[in-house]
């Protein structure tokens, strides 16, 4: 049970990330409250993969899950690093400052300097990359591939909504 809902929690996580993607930048959405709530729907749920990772996974121990990480790692990439594992904390606080943000100043967050929003979307790129695309097996592979198909879609649509 634990294995699937650690797989279903960020599967639904990413869903509700890319869903909030379409609401940015078009003038039509406003301040994207819709947007708002998919985004930090998103993030409890990524919350909730997290501590059922956790839970299930690593027995409530960095250690443990640190180690599961560097011979993931050592698996696909051929050297043995856990340092993953804090980039995945980094992406959790990252996920946290973008709810934060677009939740305290809405037009400040919508209308956010260009490098700045480039800097977010190829972190988020980057991360969904590797855990849903590069580290999973061939059937999710392909989800994963559709998820990034559609962030380019709302990216895109989100980049001429500015324009």
């Amino acid at each position: 049970m634990g294995e699937s809902l650690t797989g279903m929690t960020i599967w639904v996580a990413l869903a509700f990330y890319a869903a909030s993607q379409f609401f940015r930048g078009h003038p039509q959405a406003g301040t994207g409250r819709a947007g708002l709530w998919l985004l930090g729907i998103g993030l409890a749920c990524y919350v909730g993969h997290v501590v059922s990772a956790f839970e299930s996974h690593y027995a409530w121990s960095h250690t443990v899950a640190y180690r599961q990480t560097a011979a993931q790692t050592k698996a696909l990439l051929g050297w043995a690093s856990g340092s993953g594992l804090y980039v995945n904390y980094l992406f959790g606080l990252a996920w946290f400052t973008e709810v934060c943000w677009w939740t305290k100043t809405p037009e400040g967050y919508l209308r956010r300097p260009a490098w700045l929003e480039l800097t977010a979307r190829c972190f988020f790129l980057f991360m969904i990359l590797n855990g849903a695309v590069i580290f999973v097996d061939t059937p999710k592979r392909w989800m994963g591939v559709g998820l990034v198909v559609v962030l380019a879609i709302a990216w895109r649509r989100a980049k001429h909504g500015r324009n």
